[in-house]
C-alpha cells in the first residue's frame, strides 16, 4: 500500500529536526514554519501515479485531505531544543499584528547582515602613544590669555576687548588631532586685590585650573612691567609642579633687543622650562607654544569627542557675545556691574529665525538708565551689534529679545552668584530674575 501524506509529512519533519539538531540555533525565533514542499511534492507524484482508489483507500485520503486541511503540526522542542515550547501550525493564520513583527524582524536581520559586511571601526582606540591632558593659561588681566588661547584652538571662544577683567569663568578650549587632545583652559585674570565676592570666586576657578592642570602657561604683557606682572602670579609653593612655560605677549610692540632681554630675564627664574616670544594677535609664535605643550602632555585616552571644540553649551557663548559687546560700547563701571543671562534659545526651521530671549542684568537703576539710553536707541544699537555676531557664530539667522532688570548688589552676594552660573559656566537652571518688569528693545 502506498504511505499516506501524513506520514510522508511526519517523515519529513523528522528530517527537519534531524537536520535542526546538527545546525546552529538560529539567530531570532521563528513565528511562521513554511509548508513542507518535500512532503507536498511527494504527495503530488504519488497520487498522479495511483490507480483509481479503493473504497478503503477513499476512506483513507478522505482522512490525508482532512489532515491536510488542518496543517502539519510540528514539536518546536524537538526542532530547536528545550527553549521552545508547544508547537505551532504551518498553516496558521496571522493577525495584522503579528504580521507586522514579522516584516519588522526581517528587516531586522537583512540589516544586521548588511552591517556585517563594512569593515569600519567606530569604537577603534587611541593608537599607541596618544596624549591628552590640560593646559592651563594664566595671567594679569588684560595680558592676552584670551586672544592667545583663540589662537590655539583656531577659532573665537573667548570674548577680547582692551579692557581688563572682560573673563569671568574658566572658559575650555579643545585642540585634538590623531594623536593627541590638548584641554586648554583659559582663566580670569589674576588680580593683585579683591573687591568683591566675584572676584573670589574668579581668583578661586584660577587657582583650581593650575592646581589641576598639566601643563602651565603663564602670560604676561612685555608692554607693561612683565617682571613685576609675573611677580606673585603663582603661588610660592605650588602643590602641582606642572612642566611652566612663561609666555612674553605683544613682542611686536617691542625691539629685539628689548624682547631678547626679557627673554633672558625669564630664562633665569628657577622652574621656567621655557620662553616664548609672541604676539597672540598677529597670530605669531603659538604653533611654537603649542608643540612645546603637547610634548608635555602624558599619556592617555581621548577626554572628549575629537571634533569637540569646548564643552560650553551654545547658550553660554550668546550670552559671552552680548557681554562682549557691552564692554565695548558702554564705558567705566557699567560693564562691570552687568551679568548677561539667556532664558531661552529656540531653533527655528524653514524661513522662521532662532528665538533668543536673554536678560542684562544691572546692581542699580541708574546703570539701567545707561544701557537702555534714550528712547532705548542705546540697547537698540547693543542688540543689533550682538545679534550680528551670534549669527556668524551660530551660523543661520536669529531674532534677538534683549532685556534689562535691576538685581542689587549682585556681586557681592554669593547666593546670586551661584544663581547666575558664575560657580559653573554650564548652568541651564533659570535664576529667579525678580518680579520687576522687563524693560525690552
Amino acid at each position: 500500500a502506498r504511505p499516506s501524506a501524513r506520514r510522508i509529512a511526519a517523515d519529513a519533519a523528522r528530517v527537519v529536526a534531524a537536520d535542526a539538531d546538527d545546525s546552529p540555533k538560529p539567530r531570532r525565533r521563528v513565528r511562521k514554519i513554511s509548508e513542507n514542499r518535500r512532503a507536498v511534492a511527494a504527495s503530488e507524484s504519488t497520487a498522479a501515479a495511483a490507480k483509481r482508489p479503493t473504497a478503503d483507500d477513499e476512506d483513507e485520503d478522505d482522512e490525508d485531505e482532512d489532515a491536510a486541511e488542518e496543517g502539519t503540526q510540528l514539536d518546536l522542542k524537538e526542532m530547536y531544543g528545550d527553549d521552545q515550547d508547544g508547537s505551532w501550525d504551518d498553516d496558521e493564520e496571522m493577525d495584522d499584528e503579528e504580521e507586522e513583527e514579522e516584516k519588522e524582524e526581517e528587516e531586522d536581520i537583512k540589516t544586521i547582515d548588511v552591517l556585517s559586511n563594512f569593515d569600519f571601526n567606530l569604537l577603534t582606540g587611541d593608537p599607541p602613544g596618544h596624549r591628552s591632558g590640560y593646559a592651563a593659561i594664566v595671567g594679569r588681566p588684560n595680558a592676552g590669555k584670551s586672544t592667545l588661547l583663540n589662537q590655539l584652538v583656531g577659532t573665537k571662544l573667548s570674548i577680547v576687548t582692551f579692557k581688563p577683567q572682560t573673563t569671568r569663568h574658566r572658559i575650555l578650549g579643545i585642540v585634538s588631532e590623531d594623536h593627541y587632545q590638548m584641554v586648554l583652559l583659559d582663566t580670569p585674570g589674576v588680580m593683585k586685590e579683591e573687591f568683591n565676592k566675584l572676584d573670589e570666586m574668579m581668583l578661586k576657578s584660577v587657582r583650581n585650573a593650575m592646581a589641576n592642570a598639566d601643563v602651565l602657561l603663564a602670560i604676561v604683557d612685555a608692554t607693561r612691567d612683565p617682571y613685576g606682572a609675573f611677580e606673585g602670579l603663582l603661588p610660592e609653593h605650588r602643590a602641582n609642579p606642572a612642566p611652566l612655560g612663561v609666555i612674553i605677549n605683544k613682542c611686536d610692540l617691542l625691539q629685539v633687543d628689548e624682547i631678547r632681554e626679557v627673554k633672558e630675564y625669564f630664562e633665569r627664574i628657577p622652574g621656567v622650562e621655557r620662553v616664548f616670544p609672541v604676539s597672540a594677535l598677529a597670530g605669531v609664535g603659538h604653533d611654537t607654544v603649542r608643540e612645546w605643550a603637547l610634548t608635555h602632555l602624558p599619556e592617555g585616552p581621548t577626554l572628549y569627542p575629537k571634533d569637540t571644540i569646548s564643552e560650553h553649551p551654545e547658550r553660554f557663548f550668546i550670552a559671552e557675545i552680548i557681554r562682549e559687546k557691552i564692554f565695548l560700547q558702554y564705558q567705566q563701571e557699567v560693564p562691570y556691574s552687568t551679568q548677561v543671562w539667556v532664558e531661552s534659545h529656540k531653533e527655528r526651521d524653514g524661513v522662521k529665525k532662532d528665538l533668543i530671549l536673554a536678560k542684562i542684568l544691572c546692581e542699580r537703576n541708574s546703570q539701567m538708565g545707561i544701557l537702555i539710553g534714550k528712547e532705548g536707541r542705546a540697547l537698540k544699537e547693543l542688540s543689533t551689534a550682538a545679534r550680528l555676531d551670534i549669527e556668524k557664530f551660530l551660523g543661520r539667522p536669529v531674532f534677538l529679545d534683549l532685556g534689562v532688570k535691576v538685581r542689587d548688589g549682585w556681586r557681592s552676594d554669593e547666593g546670586s552668584l551661584e544663581d547666575l552660573g558664575l560657580d559653573d559656566p554650564n548652568k541651564l537652571e533659570q535664576p529667579a530674575l525678580g518680579p520687576a518688569p522687563d524693560i525690552t528693545a
